[in-house]
C-alpha cells in the first residue's frame, strides 16, 4: 500500500504517486520527492539526520525532508528529495571512487551513536565478523561452506573502523551532468576496506563484472581478508533469508564461487 494523502501533506508534497524500480520495490516518487516506508523509526531518524547534516563533495545524496512535526519519519514513512540518476552495472572503479568520497565525509562520526539493529543484513555483518553464529536451522552443508571461509581469516587488534555504507554496488547512480548519486545508506561499523570489498564482490557476483577486477583493490593481506568477510556476509544473509532451503543458498554460493576460487 502506498502513502496516504495525510502522509503527502505531512511532508508538504502533492502529485501523482509513481512506483520506483530497484531496492525492495517499496519507494515511490511524488513530484520532486521520494517516499519510502520505514520499519525502525529510531534507526531511521538517526540515519536521516546524518544524511541531512552531511556536506557531500564530489558526489550527491538525496537530502531528507522533515515532516510538519519536525521529524524525518512520519507514521512509518520517510521522505527525501528526488535526484536524477541511473544504475550502471559493474563500473567498479567509478563506484570505488564515489565510495571513498562518501567514507571520507563519514569518518568524523561517532560509531557509538549508531543504534543497534537486528535485521538480516546487520546479523550478516556480525556473522562475517565472528560476533554472531549462523541460525540453527542453517543446513549443515551451508554451515560448512561459510565456516570454511571464516577459517581463512583471524580477528586482529588494529582494525580502523568507522561508519560505512555496506551496500554500495547497486546504490550508486550516475548522471551525465551531475556527480554520482549515493542512495539507500546502509550503515554498519567496519573498516572502509570491508565496504569496498563488498562493493567489488557484489559487482562480480550480481552485475557481470570480471573477477579479475578484484585487482582494482590493493593487493595486500587486509583487502584479501575483507574480500573473504564480504563473501561470508552475503552468504550469511542468504542463509538467513533461505530459512533452511539449501537450493536458495547454493544459488547464491554459485554467484560468489568465482571470487572464492580467485582467493585460492
Amino acid at each position: 500500500m502506498g502513502p496516504s494523502e495525510e502522509i503527502l501533506t505531512s511532508f508538504r508534497i502533492a502529485g501523482d504517486i509513481v512506483p520506483l524500480r530497484g531496492g525492495q520495490h517499496t519507494s515511490v516518487r511524488v513530484g520532486n520527492a521520494v517516499l519510502k516506508p520505514v520499519d525502525d523509526t529510531r534507526h531511521a531518524e538517526w540515519l536521516l539526520d546524518v544524511m541531512f547534516r552531511i556536506n557531500p563533495r564530489g558526489y550527491r545524496i538525496s537530502k531528507p525532508i522533515r515532516s510538519i512535526d519536525g521529524t524525518f519519519v512520519y507514521k512509518g514513512w520517510a521522505c527525501t528529495r528526488y535526484e536524477q540518476g541511473a544504475d550502471k552495472r559493474g563500473h567498479i572503479k567509478e563506484k570505488l571512487l564515489a565510495a571513498k568520497m562518501l567514507h571520507r565525509d563519514l569518518s568524523h562520526l561517532n560509531i557509538r551513536d549508531v543504534p543497534h539493529s537486528d535485521n538480516p543484513w546487520s546479523r550478516g555483518h556480525r556473522i562475517a565478523w565472528q560476533i554472531d553464529d549462523l541460525p540453527t536451522q542453517t543446513p549443515q552443508e551451508s554451515q560448512e561452506l561459510i565456516y570454511h571461509l571464516l577459517r581463512r581469516v583471524s580477528l586482529r587488534e588494529e582494525y580502523e573502523v568507522q561508519i560505512v555504507h555496506g551496500d554500495l554496488a547497486g546504490n550508486i547512480l550516475f548522471d551525465q551532468v551531475s556527480g554520482p548519486l549515493i542512495i539507500d545508506f546502509s550503515p554498519t561499523i567496519a573498516p572502509v576496506e570491508y565496504a569496498e570489498a563488498i562493493l567489488a564482490c557484489d559487482c562480480i557476483a550480481w552485475q557481470g563484472s570480471k573477477v579479475s577486477e578484484l585487482l582494482l583493490l590493493p593487493d595486500n593481506g587486509t583487502y584479501k581478508e575483507m574480500i573473504v568477510r564480504a563473501v561470508v556476509f552475503r552468504l550469511a544473509v542468504s542463509a538467513i533469508f533461505s530459512q533452511g532451503d539449501r537450493h536458495i543458498f547454493l544459488d547464491e554460493y554459485q554467484a560468489f564461487k568465482p571470487i572464492i576460487e580467485w582467493l585460492t
